[in-house]
C-alpha cells in the first residue's frame, strides 16, 4: 500500500489553493490600465492597421500613428522613465508627461533610449559602461544624471 507522509499530505490543499490563487491573478487583474475599451456604439470604435499603433483611452480607442511615448511619465505618485508593467502583464506607455488616460503598449522603437552623455558617480561617460555593474553588463543612463534619477536600462 502506498502512503504519503503527513508533512506531504499538509502541503497539498495549500499548493491547490495556491494554484487557484494564481490563475486568479493572471485572468483577473483588478485596476487594469487600459480602462474600459468598447468596439460597439457610434462613439466607441476601433480598427487596427499593421502600420499604426492602437491607442487606447479610458473611453475610447482612437489609432494614430503620430502618437509616441512620453517620458519621463507620471503615473499615480510614480515616475517612469521608461515603459512599464504596472498594472498591467504587457510594457506599456503614456502619451502624456502626466498620464491622463491617453497610453499604449510600447513596441520595439517606444523604449527609453540612452542619454549620452551621461553622469554616474561624478563621472561623465559618453557611450555604455560596465562601472557599477554586479556582473559586468553593459548599461546607460536614460537620463542625462544618472545620480539624480538613477534611471538606467542594459545596452
Amino acid at each position: 500500500m502506498f502512503s504519503v507522509p503527513a508533512r506531504q499530505a499538509a502541503m497539498a490543499p495549500r499548493l491547490g489553493i495556491f494554484l487557484i490563487w494564481a490563475g486568479a491573478c493572471i485572468f483577473l487583474q483588478l485596476d487594469h490600465v487600459d480602462g474600459d475599451l468598447q468596439t460597439t456604439g457610434a462613439d466607441h470604435s476601433a480598427t487596427v492597421n499593421p502600420d499604426q499603433q492602437l491607442i487606447m483611452t479610458k473611453h475610447s480607442a482612437t489609432v494614430t500613428p503620430e502618437n509616441k511615448c512620453v517620458f519621463p511619465f507620471n503615473y499615480r505618485g510614480y515616475r517612469y522613465y521608461d515603459c512599464t508593467r504596472t498594472d498591467s502583464f504587457y510594457r506599456w506607455c503614456s502619451l502624456t508627461g502626466t498620464y491622463s488616460g491617453s497610453w499604449k503598449y510600447c513596441a520595439a522603437t517606444d523604449y527609453a533610449k540612452c542619454a549620452f552623455p551621461f553622469v554616474y558617480r561624478g563621472q561623465t561617460y559618453d557611450r555604455c559602461t560596465t562601472d557599477g555593474s554586479l556582473f559586468r553588463i553593459s548599461w546607460c543612463s536614460v537620463t542625462p544624471n544618472y545620480d539624480h534619477h538613477g534611471a538606467w536600462k542594459y545596452c
